[in-house]
């Protein structure tokens, strides 16, 4: 008999992956390379997710025609936890990047950027958690 997962239970796990993983995929499409992945650092508030797009970038040119996105967090290694989501895109006022810099730097004090970049705001509406060692597969859904 397969055990009950709270929605509570998920939303500590999804947290828990957040705070043991510094990067983040973001799939995009929309523009002229479209479907397209990139690979950035993270910080997040609760649920919501920090970053920045490098402003010459081709996720950033492909969220301004379509703001729906899909994520993937993980070590790279199906045996540790990762999760997996769709979601929105949204760029946030050049006021921000001191805010969300700041959020970044406090979990990974070596952050620099070399190019360009916004600030963005990642909201999930449904993430998709697997953890093997709790025999979390197929994945337990999160929706908000």
């Amino acid at each position: 008999m397969e055990q009950q997962v709270t929605p509570e239970q998920v939303k500590e796990k999804i947290l828990e992956i957040y705070k043991s993983n510094d990067a983040i995929s973001i799939a995009s499409t929309g523009g002229e390379y479209s479907p397209w992945i990139l690979g950035a650092y993270f910080a997040s508030d609760g649920l919501t997710i920090y970053c920045f797009l490098e402003t010459a970038g081709k996720t950033y040119r492909n969220i301004f025609l379509n703001k729906n996105i899909a994520i993937s967090i993980s070590k790279n290694d199906a045996m540790q936890d990762f999760l997996q989501g769709k979601g929105t895109i949204e760029m946030l006022p050049n006021e921000d990047d001191e805010k969300v810099r700041g959020m970044i730097l406090e979990k990974m004090p070596w952050f620099k950027t070399y190019t360009p970049v916004a600030p963005c705001k990642i909201t999930i509406n449904k993430f998709f958690v697997t953890s093997l060692q709790n025999g979390w597969f197929p994945a337990k859904v999160l929706e908000q």
